[in-house]
């Protein structure tokens, strides 16, 4: 089984574009991985109130830390009307810089993201009217994976099972090939959603046959695209 990366150091970026090989993985058949064992939802686990009335970046006193080995889905809650966009600043779990943008239908909405990030440095926004605060959190049930590719098998539980075959399409998100990658575009390796809500107590084991190849710019790889960092 593949080891996470938990002992990567921040700002150090381990991306590899138009990488084709590993020594860690079977190239032509599916590839064993943990998920880990991910906390219960919450909209406030990375942020609480960061608000969006100032100019600049607001970083977070103590950087997050995802508790899935390759990132996760985060989430973002207003407390009223933003009338700007919201960026998230962080990193993937290989330490890439990365930066997703949020914007908002309705008042106190939660907006769930694209990407999976590994850690979370902080927001920032333009200028907007007085009050106004952003709960950043962990609410959605997707996580990141190590490699692009396609799942091909799921367990899910304590102890993990076989999901059901007919729901696995629709846990799996494909992996985005936006060339270059914008802070809208999806995860560039892609995501699978839980079926069972994660506890702390349920592990998430994937099977994953890898895709190394590569677009008409030579981009691309097992590592996917370049995350969208401005």
């Amino acid at each position: 089984m593949y080891q996470d990366r938990k002992g990567m150091m921040q700002g150090v970026n381990m991306y590899c574009p138009a990488m084709q090989y590993s020594a860690s993985l079977a190239m032509n058949e599916c590839n064993t991985f943990s998920l880990g064992k991910p906390a219960a939802a919450s909209a406030t686990a990375i942020a609480t109130a960061l608000a969006t009335n100032v100019a600049g970046t607001a970083w977070l006193a103590t950087p997050w830390v995802a508790d899935s080995p390759f990132g996760r889905q985060i989430v973002c809650t207003p407390s009223g009307s933003v009338t700007a966009t919201v960026v998230v600043i962080g990193e993937d779990y290989l330490g890439q810089p990365m930066q997703e943008s949020f914007s908002w239908a309705a008042v106190g909405t939660a907006a769930a993201g694209k990407k999976a990030f590994y850690r979370v440095l902080g927001m920032k926004t333009t200028v907007t009217g007085g009050g106004v605060t952003v709960n950043i959190g962990t609410s959605g049930q997707k996580l990141g994976l190590p490699f692009k590719g396609s799942i091909e098998w799921a367990k899910e539980g304590n102890p993990p099972a076989l999901i059901d075959p007919a729901t696995l399409f629709s846990a799996w998100t494909a992996p985005d090939l936006t060339d270059p990658a914008t802070g809208t575009s999806g995860d560039p390796r892609g995501l699978y959603t839980c079926t069972a809500a994660p506890d702390g107590a349920k592990e998430f084991i994937i099977g994953l046959r890898v895709d190394s190849s590569l677009n008409t710019n030579n981009n691309g790889g097992l590592h996917g695209i370049r995350q969208y960092s401005a």
